[in-house]
């Protein structure tokens, strides 16, 4: 198939696939497609270019001219990247139809690079708050590595097995051995407090007092110094006092 017979025909389907004002016919062998990351509009597009392509007379067998234009939302860096891919593609296409594979290259780049373009205030903000990213990260790494210690161990050690394991009947079966081993060594005592009444109290109480009157060469039971015991505010009868009096 001869070069001319060739071209109509890639120049014919590419019309097929790029409809609208994605294609663009210049003349017999040069023309331009509009590329998007997304031209049917499924996300919102940041970038775009437009690739304008003239054919050589010996096309495909030799690569094509080309240029880039209508460059939206790439910087230099990245356009040189894009300008890289399509030459790498046209490389590995010689000999056959090449402008549709070039094409989704460059799409595909555009999908990779579809990022809204920083004006001048924002750029200068994100590059002021890269450092401090940067020491929160650092700081949050010393932390982990100093804490690392101090639970690493506890997933590493090796529980024992669960019939060798501390129960609460077995605690207190070993505290209750352990009490009347101490109590049989002299080591534990254990004794009896008896409770004592209000009543008891107050005569406890009386009988100190007596004796220390007796003692400092006072009389004892004279009637300025008799208390008068109110059963009630112990919480008991007067009937209770009678057995006092009587004793």
């Amino acid at each position: 198939m001869a070069h001319e017979e060739e071209q109509a025909f890639e120049i014919e389907a590419l019309q097929s696939i790029f409809e609208g004002d994605e294609f663009k016919s210049i003349s017999e062998k040069e023309f331009a497609i509009k590329l998007l990351p997304f031209p049917g509009g499924e996300e919102e597009n940041h970038v775009g270019v437009s690739l304008h392509v003239t054919y050589t007379d010996a096309y495909p067998d030799e690569p094509p001219e080309w240029e880039l234009e209508d460059v939206q939302g790439l910087n230099d860096e990245k356009l040189e990247l894009l300008k890289d891919r399509i030459k790498e593609t046209i490389e590995a296409s010689l000999g056959m139809a090449m402008i549709y594979p070039v094409s989704e290259a460059c799409q595909d780049f555009l999908k990779e690079n579809n990022q809204k373009e920083l004006s001048m205030h924002e750029q200068m903000m994100l590059r002021h708050a890269a450092p401090e990213d940067e020491e929160e990260e650092e700081e949050d790494g010393e932390d982990e590595e100093e804490e690392e210690p101090e639970w690493k161990g506890l997933t590493e050690k090796t529980l024992c097995p669960e019939s060798e394991r501390i129960t609460a009947e077995s605690f207190a079966a070993w505290k209750a051995k352990f009490d009347a081993e101490m109590i049989e060594t002299g080591v534990l005592k254990r004794d009896e407090v008896k409770s004592r009444s209000g009543k008891l109290i107050f005569m406890q109480g009386q009988e100190g007092a007596e004796s220390k009157k007796e003692e400092n060469g006072y009389p004892a039971g004279g009637k300025s110094d008799v208390l008068v015991y109110d059963a009630a505010l112990f919480g008991e009868d007067d009937a209770d006092l009678d057995d006092i009096e009587d004793d």
